[in-house]
């Protein structure tokens, strides 16, 4: 048992090491996000092990729990992990407390949707450990789903080591032929051999190497194919495993699996009849030391051997779906880079395949970028590639854009604009990028036609630091707000960042949690990009990323202004907002849309509503001016008398007074 985990680890982390070889990256092929989402994931460092994530649905509020166990614990002889880890999430909130330790997490579902369990461990002494999941109700423990688990580190696997892990079924009883293949791109593997096994059951047969062989195999029997391949001094390598029937016809089981330096670089379907392979070195930026290639059907390679170096091979296609391989190595000094292109086309026509690929030195400090592209017309553009400077800005930056086998335009040694003269069809944009080793870079690669702000192409792209990006399609003009979020599972990150883009434009940046809104978005596509790095001691850490349409929000009284003592009704409705709460004048939580009756006023009074929804928090206020003047009298003999009036009149009657007691005196 404890053999079958360690090969099925070992397979787990090859593909980890096919990918990040040399330093080759491409163009982000994730999906695309349509707002309203929510983007919540574990993420770990390059040398912890890959954190485990399962989505599953509850469709009823309730009482539920996840059962973590760590089987590996229950092995004899036990290999237990050191350390394990586990939430559950739904949108942008932890539910349940997170345990520390293999056990019951329970949770009440307040809404029904999409949860998310989280586990995040470290494998013992083995190397690797297994961990299961069971998720229920309380009530009944395994009702919503089970899932089981591998954690390993992603150094298991020796460099120059690739495993096939993989299984089949046939239709038909019979003889089939087995065949383990070394295609030799640059060379032949060091060590191959091959295991085939039924599922379940017994070993069929083994290869020590390179061989075929004829094996009985039975209708409706799964048969697991293990094969491992270890390259040479070179580093590289190339084999396949095919199963064919004796008689002939189509296999019922063909693979190829690259070693080390080499890289599948696509997969064309090709039509039928006699076609080139073409493969040139760029010299972008400087000649490569080393170039070859390999074009596959059904895991055989269609010429007689690889391409050893840059040149041309002739072969006749039979039409379908094919695969095509490359290893380039750059040369050690500076700029310790280069790039190639490979074109596959068919006599007398235009080219099925064409794409170029840039590559790194390994353990250089330059990052190689091939973003892939197709152009509808043929015409002037302009390739413009913009440094955000977030957080810091790039060392270095190259681009090179590639057409029909052939660098297009002036490459750029630095970060502006590259004008090109292009046709229609497939044309490949290559950066190599050198950013701060500590705080990473952020570029933007867009194209447009001369004279147009249309954009045809559209990418941007983190460089190192830890760098996380969502290509969100904005189907629908509005105000949208983005908020990122640390969940602090299983602790919180040691830097967290954001930054919105679109094309060239920085349209918002938080260099810690925060907010970041697009007013009056147009419909189009925009880059969500986070710096994520997981702090150095728990290794891991867990974000979440919500996008909506903002709320907004009508507030209005019946009256601006009152006397004292008067009373005005606020009336009230917001939209994309699920709460509201009031202060200042009033206060308490309020539905999204109401009225108010204000109780008696006396002094000038501000009224503020804010509501809040997935898209983040719109206020707004209003003021009631109270008026405090006595209102003016009215009837019964007019107004009020003047001042000087009354002493007037309080001075003629002291002198009636005073005449009257001279003429009684007399």
């Amino acid at each position: 048992m404890r053999s079958n985990l360690r090969t099925l680890a070992l397979a787990r982390v090859s593909g980890f090491l096919l990918c990040c070889a040399l330093g080759v990256s491409h163009a982000d092929t994730a999906q695309t996000l349509t707002p309203p989402f929510t983007d919540a994931h574990t993420i770990a460092a390059a040398n912890a092990p890959v954190p485990v994530e399962h989505d599953f649905n509850i469709t009823a509020t309730g009482a539920y729990q996840v059962v973590l166990t760590d089987l590996g614990a229950e092995l004899t002889p036990a290999i237990p992990l050191s350390s394990v880890t586990m939430a559950v999430t739904t949108g942008n909130t932890l539910v349940g407390q997170a345990l520390t330790v293999a056990g019951t997490l329970k949770f009440n579902a307040t809404t029904t949707g999409t949860y998310t369990v989280h586990v995040v461990g470290v494998p013992g002494s083995g190397g690797v450990g297994v961990v299961g999941l069971q998720v229920g109700t309380v009530a009944n423990p395994t009702s919503i789903n089970s899932f089981s688990d591998n954690i390993q580190a992603p150094s298991t696997l020796p460099a120059g080591t690739a495993i096939l892990d993989d299984s089949f079924t046939v239709t038909n009883s019979g003889s089939y032929t087995l065949s383990l293949i070394d295609v030799g791109l640059p060379q032949n593997l060091s060590n191959l051999q091959l295991a085939l096994s039924i599922v379940g059951g017994g070993l069929v047969t083994t290869f020590p190497n390179a061989m075929q062989a004829t094996v009985p195999l039975t209708s409706g029997t799964t048969y697991k194919i293990t094969a491992i391949g270890v390259a040479g001094t070179a580093n590289a390598g190339l084999f396949s495993a095919v199963v064919t029937p004796q008689g002939g016809g189509a296999p019922v089981y063909a693979k190829a699996i690259p070693v080390g330096a080499t890289f599948q670089i696509g997969a064309p379907t090709l039509t039928a009849g006699n076609h080139t392979i073409t493969l040139a070195d760029l010299a972008f930026p400087a000649a490569l030391s080393q170039v070859g290639a390999a074009v596959l059907f059904n895991g055989q390679s269609v010429t007689a051997s690889p391409l050893a170096a840059a040149g041309t091979q002739s072969f006749s296609a039979t039409a379908g779906a094919y695969e095509v391989f490359a290893i380039a190595v750059p040369q050690s000094t500076a700029p310790a880079a280069g790039a190639y292109s490979l074109q596959i086309q068919p006599t007398g026509g235009a080219a099925e395949f064409s794409v170029a690929r840039v590559v790194t030195g390994s353990g250089s400090n330059l990052s190689g970028y091939s973003f892939d592209s197709t152009l509808q017309s043929a015409g002037s553009f302009t390739v413009q590639l913009t440094d955000f400077t977030f957080p810091v800005a790039l060392n270095a930056v190259r681009v090179a854009a590639v057409q029909n086998g052939a660098v297009v335009g002036t490459p750029l040694t630095t970060a502006g604009n590259l004008n090109m003269n292009a046709q229609a069809g497939a044309v490949t944009y290559l950066v190599i990028a050198q950013a701060d080793p500590t705080h990473g870079g952020l570029f933007d690669l867009n194209v447009t036609a001369s004279g147009s702000s249309t954009l045809l192409f559209d990418a941007t792209q983190g460089v190192g630091a830890g760098f996380i990006s969502r290509k969100v399609n904005v189907t629908s003009a509005g105000t949208y707000g983005i908020s990122s979020s640390d969940l602090g599972f299983p602790t919180s990150f040691g830097n967290l960042a954001m930054i919105v883009t679109q094309g060239a434009n920085n349209l918002g940046s938080v260099f810690s949690l925060g907010n970041v809104t697009l007013t009056n978005a147009a419909a189009g596509n925009y880059f969500i990009n986070l710096i994520a790095q997981p702090s150095t001691t728990a290794g891991a850490g867990t974000y979440a990323l919500v996008m909506a349409q903002a709320p907004t929000l009508s507030l209005t009284p019946s009256a601006t202004s009152v006397n004292s003592g008067g009373s005005v009704t606020l009336t009230w409705s917001a939209q994309n907002a699920t709460s509201c709460t009031a202060k200042n004048g009033w206060t308490g939580t309020q539905q999204v849309q109401g009225t108010f009756q204000t109780p008696a006023l006396t002094t000038n009074t501000v009224f503020t509503l804010s509501c809040t929804g997935p898209g983040g928090t719109t206020s707004q206020s209003v003021t009631i001016t109270v008026n405090t003047s006595p209102p003016a009298k009215s009837g019964g003999g007019g107004g009020s008398i003047d001042e000087t009036v009354v002493l007037g009149l309080a001075t003629l009657l002291a002198r009636r007074l005073l005449a009257r007691r001279k003429q009684t005196a007399a």
